[in-house]
């Protein structure tokens, strides 16, 4: 509820400071017309990105904390609950269970709050990318692991094959020594 309340105060702070609002009566402009007042109500994808910008340098025991808890209210927890578990999904220090579980979360929320709009809809198109970027990366390390394993096992198979050739030319070396040798001794008879 603190971190709501920071951001609300945030936001508004940013709009009298912008010039989006102010406070005060409202101001009478030429012809007698008042400017509008403009209200910003923060969307369920904007407390969504505001809560993972806040969270993000969040060490690992203080995450792995905010995450159990975020965890425990969602089941018996109000929509913020849920959106903060998604949240905390999304974050960086997020292992790949916790953050399929948070995408299963936002897919239900989406699916609870048609009137979420086309912001948490995008939301989940990007974090399906992301995921989906994941997966190919990790199919991708997985062959090259294949491949290095593979030339590995040829690198010992013709390290193998050096060696025996190795072993062949000494041998045969040996043998051209002693035919030289031979044939030294065979020339030095008919002398």
């Amino acid at each position: 509820m603190k971190s709501i309340v920071s951001f609300i105060m945030a936001v508004s702070c940013m709009l009298l400071f912008t010039g989006c609002a102010e406070l005060g009566q409202d101001r009478v402009v030429a012809g007698g017309a008042m400017d509008p007042t403009i209200v910003f109500r923060p969307t369920d994808c904007s407390y969504v990105l505001a809560c993972l910008n806040e969270l993000n340098s969040t060490r690992g025991r203080d995450f792995d904390l905010h995450f159990k808890a975020a965890e425990k209210k969602l089941s018996s927890g109000d929509d913020r609950d849920k959106l903060r578990f998604i949240c905390l999904a999304l974050n960086k220090r997020a292992d790949y269970r916790q953050f399929k579980k948070g995408m299963e979360v936002l897919r239900t929320y989406i699916e609870e709050h048609p009137e979420s709009g086309q912001d948490l809809q995008g939301l989940k198109s990007l974090v399906d990318r992301l995921d989906q970027a994941k997966i190919n990366r990790w199919i991708a390390r997985k062959k090259l692991l294949d491949r290095q394993e593979e030339l590995e096992a040829e690198n010992d198979r013709l390290q193998s094959e050096l060696s025996q050739a190795q072993v062949r030319i000494k041998e045969l070396q040996n043998q051209i020594e002693q035919l030289k040798n031979i044939e030294n001794i065979i020339k030095n008879r008919e002398r």
